[in-house]
């Protein structure tokens, strides 16, 4: 399916360097290291690549909006609610890591199920 490609795995393909770094620092004690460097990145999608990509579509006559969805919407709001959530104390243990991993098999198994939009 589409969206699962483009929600899943193009993210983790795109960004493998930072994902490798991140990790790398987190093995090495560095958890706010690790969590500035994802930090950054989702930063920079937002506020950079997002609106680049809009400007460019209406000058390719591609017109793209910013109207995600109502399940695209659901699931943003839902991750950083769990993640803020679980960074909150500043302390990390197995469990938390365990639960992160769950939310993203559980929102990667709801995107390969999503039925795509027929136009």
């Amino acid at each position: 399916p589409e969206s699962f490609i483009a929600v899943i795995l193009l993210p983790i393909a795109g960004n493998a360097c930072e994902h490798a770094s991140a990790v790398r620092f987190a093995m090495n004690d560095r958890p706010g290291l690790a969590i500035g460097i994802s930090v950054g990145s989702s930063t920079q999608v937002a506020l950079l690549v997002v609106p680049f990509s809009v400007i460019m579509g209406s000058f390719l006559n591609r017109p793209l909006d910013l109207d995600f969805g109502a399940l695209n919407t659901a699931v943003v709001t839902f991750s950083v609610m769990v993640v803020t959530t679980l960074l909150f104390d500043g302390r990390s243990n197995w469990m938390k890591g365990y639960l992160i991993m769950v939310l993203y098999g559980f929102i990667a198994m709801l995107y390969w199920y999503v039925p795509t939009s027929q136009s």
